[in-house]
């Protein structure tokens, strides 16, 4: 069963982005680093708090 309705998107308290791009999240002591598919990085403060598969999403907190 495939349940692909476009990309993840991350919920860091009102703050929404979709993840179309970003290939790999890497969890480090002080937060999380984004790379897109294009080797582009970027740094998130914050902690997965819940990896909600069916409803596309992911939130920190």
């Amino acid at each position: 069963m495939c349940l692909d309705y476009g990309p993840f998107k991350l919920i860091n308290n009102d703050d929404e982005t979709e993840l179309d791009e970003i290939a790999t999240i890497l969890i480090q002591e002080d937060g999380l680093k984004l790379i897109d598919s294009f080797g582009k990085t970027s740094q998130l403060e914050g902690k997965i708090s819940e990896i909600d598969l069916l409803n596309q999403r992911i939130v920190l907190s």
